[in-house]
């Protein structure tokens, strides 16, 4: 069908010229190949609500030359890096993807495949253990436990993905982009920036508006830029939701201790802050210790908002419920026929609507379904949209 069929996994919050560079590479190295993008929905992996909605973000990575997108749902892309780089593999698994494709710091992908096989020795773990016991955050605790290694952004990522094609044992095969230009937290440089600068340059409340979009023009291509200013003014950010997490927090006090990642206490810490603060930052704050990171902290408040038990976690974390498409372009559709026609296509659970969910999905993975629209549902009371449905269709 496709010679090369190629997996990446994305948040585009937003979709920078970064990423156009990362699509463009995979054309360069790879002839007569389809792109799938698993991508973050309505909340990212640092543990915010994503700038756009997903829809928004669909619509640009299949403007750029991405072939088929589907949703890593709030049950996993709001995961520690581990669940989520496992969870995103299994999605490229279920699409019979050949390659994944990923941005590296070091681009040493032989290095990154020897450090992945230590990780995965019980050795490794108890070194592990015994660092976050220690109280060390993850990604130190990691760092000390390979004799302090030290790993970008990506490469930790990295590092993810291929231990998750290893602990699969998936057939796909890795390999790594130069991540260009600038590093996870920098600054502009050469029309290259950060996802991370890109939004705090949007979501300044000191400055105009005129001042931002100019700001970053540069930064992103035409239909991303396009996009953003159409969303000017109902961008979304943690401190939008405070509100719905306070009243969650305060009403469902007895029940956080089920939350995933939270540990023994910071439930009273949250109820206490929760009625003494009135704004987030402040209330953030007083909440946040030297043991927990702040992405960490806001996976916690996102998850407590949700639901997000540990029990969920277990249900899902080893084998994904459904593969839900956000939308395909004319060759993503040809592809999508080509898989309904092999053996195990049932297995795979593909779903390109919302007609038919009990004929593909059996009743646990409805309900891991409908946890992942209200999670939808609560991103669209902030965001001011409403979930149009799916999937989104690129006319070619």
């Amino acid at each position: 069908m496709f010679k090369n069929v190629v997996g990446l996994i994305v948040e585009y919050n937003p979709f920078h010229n970064g990423h156009l560079h990362h699509i463009q590479e995979i054309d360069r190295l790879f002839e007569d190949n389809i792109k799938i993008a698993v991508m973050s929905g309505d909340y990212v992996q640092r543990g915010e609500p994503s700038l756009i909605n997903k829809f928004e973000k669909t619509k640009i990575a299949l403007s750029q030359g991405v072939d088929i997108v589907i949703e890593l749902p709030a049950f996993y892309s709001t995961q520690s890096a581990e669940i989520f780089a496992k969870s995103s593999v299994n999605l490229l698994n279920k699409l019979s993807c050949n390659y994944i494709v990923f941005g590296s710091e070091s681009n040493d992908l032989d290095k990154l495949k020897r450090i992945a096989t230590i990780s995965l020795t019980k050795e490794f773990e108890l070194s592990l253990r015994g660092f976050l016991a220690e109280g060390f955050s993850y990604p130190t605790a990691f760092s000390k436990a390979l004799f302090d290694e030290k790993l970008g952004s990506n490469d930790i990522l990295a590092l993810e993905y291929l231990r998750a094609i290893k602990t699969i044992n998936s057939k796909i095969e890795a390999y790594c982009i130069k991540r260009e230009k600038t590093g996870y937290y920098d600054d502009e440089k050469d029309n290259f920036a950060s996802a991370t600068y890109i939004r705090k340059i949007l979501l300044d409340y000191n400055k105009k508006k005129e001042d931002k979009l100019n700001k970053i023009k540069n930064l992103v291509p035409k239909f991303s830029y396009k996009i953003l200013e159409e969303n000017f003014g109902v961008f979304s950010c943690l401190r939008d939701f405070y509100d719905l997490i306070k009243y969650n927090i305060i009403k469902n006090h007895l029940e956080l201790k089920d939350i995933q990642d939270l540990e023994i206490g910071l439930e009273n810490r949250l109820y206490k802050y929760s009625l003494e603060n009135l704004k987030f930052e402040d209330f953030f704050n007083e909440v946040l210790t030297k043991r927990i990171t702040i992405s960490r902290l806001q996976r916690i408040l996102l998850h407590s908002l949700f639901g997000l038990t540990e029990n969920v976690t277990e249900r899902v974390k080893n084998k994904v419920p459904f593969v839900k498409i956000l939308g395909f372009s004319a060759r993503g559709q040809k592809y999508l026929n080509y898989l309904k026609k092999s053996e195990n296509y049932s297995e795979r659970k593909i779903l390109t609507s919302n007609r038919n969910l009990k004929e593909i999905l059996n009743e646990e993975d409805i309900e891991l379904f409908n946890f992942n629209e209200l999670c939808s549902q609560i991103y669209c009371i902030k965001s001011n949209y409403i979930n149009i449905g799916y999937p989104i269709i690129k006319k070619d």
